[in-house]
């Protein structure tokens, strides 16, 4: 991932241990080299911070400028040698962690505005597993000069993102993943599980996952729909970027919501050719589209909740039918997620007992229980009271943020479409008459655009700093 550096504390012996943990054996490889591998997935550059003459050879090795003053003077040293804004330091001693949490983690850190991002996992904070900005070399250094080892005084010093242990748990990952060896014991009980080695990760790997960025997650290419002589869709073509949000407006019944079927593949289209999650879909039968959904999953406008089931079992549902965990982990994954969207304390109730905009939170919960890469949204504020539908605005933007969701809300919400959209499109007569951002928006021709946009009552001029067109509007003049 660019603008990341890693730091592996490799620390030294260990008292506890009796040898030097780093150069432990495990499924073939040194703790040393699996973490090493480990950081190499979501890192530009990894350093190794420790004695230089007992690891170089296993990489570049940044040493303490306050030697043994404990992982905060490794903390130091690697803010010290750092060139860029977001650094993650590692621990030598954890053996389970995976390049899929380290990528969350600094996507966490990318939306953050702290200096440190810290999970709280196995009862207490993580520091060395944690996203450290260079700010915070100055305060660490202060520490160690009045011998003042302790890491935790930072957290309190400096502004921290502490992520909870349930917001973890509902992005899929355990907290066993920060389990240490420090004992022979601990690590007996490791090798005993045969964990595989990490595989590094190839440099092509990283060019496909950089060409991914470059190109749309989701892509229509002069896509035609018809119902009988009803013509839906008439050449429409647009894209999605990856993370990237986009808003389909319109009046009712010009194909917003048929495009959205088409994604998931419960509409084929008459011509034309539809891409999701890289891959070209427009022939798949069901089972292929049965894989894609496991990647894009759809928030439909009346919830979709089994009314049988209680908002936790609605949320359970895609967590059973993958499979996999246990029941305690399912339910540590309610939790997080019912907590995410607000609505946790409805967890034993119905379906029948919520309000409309309360079934919307609970589908966009059960939604992010599948662990997609997008998520359709198909008119999440119609039918709801502005309140909720500014809260329900609120949360889906929380979760581009956090998540880093490619998403499609199809929405007549202009404030909505305000709040979230990167850009936009407007369909009319079956047609995309408009693609584009909020700025170019106000400053379209069409008149069917102007009139949305006035019955709307945006001012673009205010919210956006454009000068809109002179118009005319049916309804009497500008």
């Amino acid at each position: 991932m660019d603008g990341v550096t890693a730091f592996v504390l490799a620390g030294g012996r260990s008292s506890r241990m009796g040898s030097d943990k780093a150069l432990l054996q495990l499924g073939g490889l040194t703790l040393l080299e699996r973490t090493l591998h480990t950081a190499q997935a979501v890192a530009e550059r990894v350093y190794i911070s420790g004695p230089r003459p007992r690891y170089e050879q296993f990489g570049v090795v940044v040493e303490d400028v306050y030697p043994d003053c404990g992982p905060l003077g490794g903390i130091h040293a690697a803010l010290s040698a750092t060139e860029t804004d977001l650094n993650l330091v590692l621990s030598v001693d954890m053996p389970m962690m995976t390049p899929g949490f380290l990528e969350w983690l600094v996507r966490q850190a990318q939306a953050a505005p702290e200096l440190i991002v810290v999970p709280d996992a196995l009862g207490g904070l993580q520091p060395l597993c944690a996203i450290y900005r260079p700010q915070v070399r100055t305060v660490a250094e202060e520490a160690l000069k009045r011998g003042d080892y302790k890491i935790s005084h930072l957290f309190s010093a400096l502004p921290t993102r502490q992520i909870p242990l349930p917001e973890i748990v509902a992005a899929g990952f355990s907290e066993n993943l920060f389990r240490n060896v420090n004992t022979s014991e601990e690590y007996g009980e490791v090798v005993r599980q045969k964990s595989p080695a990490p595989e590094p990760q190839p440099k092509e790997t990283e060019k496909q996952a950089s060409m991914h960025e470059r190109k749309p997650y989701i892509e229509f290419q002069n896509v035609h729909k018809a119902f009988g002589s009803n013509l839906v869709l008439d050449g429409v073509s647009f894209d999605v970027m990856p993370g990237e949000t986009v808003c389909i407006l319109g009046r009712s019944g010009v194909g917003k919501s048929v495009s959205l079927h088409q994604i998931m593949g419960f509409l084929k289209p008459d011509s034309g050719r539809i891409w999701v999650a890289y891959e070209d879909v427009t022939d798949y039968g069901e089972a292929e589209m049965e894989r894609i959904r496991k990647k894009v999953t759809m928030v439909f406008q009346n919830g979709a909740l089994f009314d049988s089931l209680t908002v936790g079992e609605n949320v359970a549902f895609p967590l059973r039918e993958r499979g996999g965990l246990e029941e305690e982990q399912i339910y540590q994954i309610i939790d997080g997620l019912l907590d995410m969207v607000g609505v946790r304390e409805f967890r034993d109730l119905l379906p029948s007992d919520l309000s409309t905009g309360m079934k919307r939170s609970v589908a966009i919960a059960r939604a992010l229980a599948a662990q997609p890469d997008a998520v359709l949204y198909d008119e999440p504020t119609t039918m709801v009271d502005p309140l909720m539908a500014h809260l329900l605005g609120d949360l889906i933007q929380k979760l581009k943020k956090q998540l880093k969701l490619t998403s499609i809300v199809v929405t007549h919400d202009m404030a909505l479409a305000k709040k979230l959209a990167d850009r936009l499109l407007f369909l009319h007569e079956a047609r995309a008459i408009f693609f584009g951002t909020f700025k170019e928006m106000a400053a379209c021709q069409e008149p069917i655009v102007q009139e949305f946009l006035d019955l709307d009552s945006m001012d673009f001029e205010h919210y956006f700093g454009a000068q809109r067109p002179p118009h005319q509007t049916r309804f009497g003049t500008p």
